[in-house]
């Protein structure tokens, strides 16, 4: 592909993440650079192996637009290590070198939870993103609970995620899930979530804001969903009876979109989706 003009050029950084992969295929043709570990199968697009571990001398200087969708998987085995503190590493790493006009930043619902390993670096990000993002305007979203049908080699320790590892990867027909049979969820379109991200990326503002769907589901309803998708029987139980409730509301510190779409419709189609792409 010819080489773009950097100072009009957008970077997306986490590009094989599965919002990545929604904001790839959406926006390709687009004045983008997309930047990813894990090769992009996609053709004509402008892709560029990064490994933000490592030097980055591949970046530009100065651009229009940084998308920083970057993130240590989600993995329980992860969250007993230090590998979140990356993430921020990451980020000095990008501020240091590219000057751009905006930057828009994927942080995490997680920061509202009290000592949440991911929430808590994320919230490191956040503030250090403040005061040196070099940029003109900083964006910065927590999405609660988003849903792509395009699949990341590495399926998340999502509550979704879980269901699919356990009783279609691993084939299991029983399993024992911490959390109570009461948590409850509300999901959100990764494709209509990237669609707006980019939409706002065009005001000149700062801001914060919360990206959710308050119309929610019990895991127990989210297994029901799942049972009709494999068309099987599944047994499981849950070690809890308190009641975590992780769906987007009315904070008055920050703004907060309120996506209303039908979760049950989302987690059949997600279900359905996964299973027709690995029939085979």
């Amino acid at each position: 592909m010819k080489t773009k003009k950097t100072s009009n050029v957008n970077l997306l950084f986490g590009s094989s993440s599965s919002i990545g992969l929604n904001f790839l295929n959406l926006f390709k043709n687009k004045n983008f650079i997309f930047y990813s570990r894990s090769k992009i199968a996609q053709k004509n697009v402008y892709w560029k192996y990064l490994n933000l571990d490592e030097d980055i001398k591949v970046v530009p200087n100065k651009v229009n637009k940084v998308f920083f969708l970057a993130s240590p998987y989600y993995l329980k085995k992860n969250l007993k290590k230090n590998i979140y503190s990356k993430e921020k590493k990451w980020l000095k790493k990008i501020c240091s070198k590219v000057k751009s006009n905006v930057f828009i930043y994927i942080s995490s619902s997680s920061v509202y939870q009290k000592n949440h390993v991911i929430g808590l670096e994320k919230m490191k990000c956040e503030n250090f993103l403040k005061k040196n993002s070099n940029s003109k305007c900083l964006q910065i979203w927590r999405p609660f609970n988003i849903l792509s049908n395009h699949y990341s080699k590495n399926l998340s320790d999502h509550f979704h995620n879980i269901l699919i590892k356990k009783f279609i990867i691993q084939k299991k027909n029983y399993h024992n899930f911490k959390g109570s049979e009461k948590d409850t969820r509300g999901y959100s379109s990764a494709k209509k979530f990237c669609r707006l991200i980019y939409k706002k990326s065009s005001l000149k503002k700062n801001f914060v804001c919360d990206y959710g769907n308050s119309n929610s589901l019990t895991v127990k309803k989210i297994i029901d969903i799942f049972k009709k998708s494999i068309n099987r029987e599944i047994t499981y139980n849950f070690s809890s009876f308190k009641k975590d409730i992780n769906i987007v509301s009315n904070n008055k510190k920050v703004n907060f979109i309120n996506t209303k779409e039908n979760t049950s419709k989302l987690l059949k189609n997600y279900f359905d989706n996964f299973i027709n792409l690995n029939e085979n």
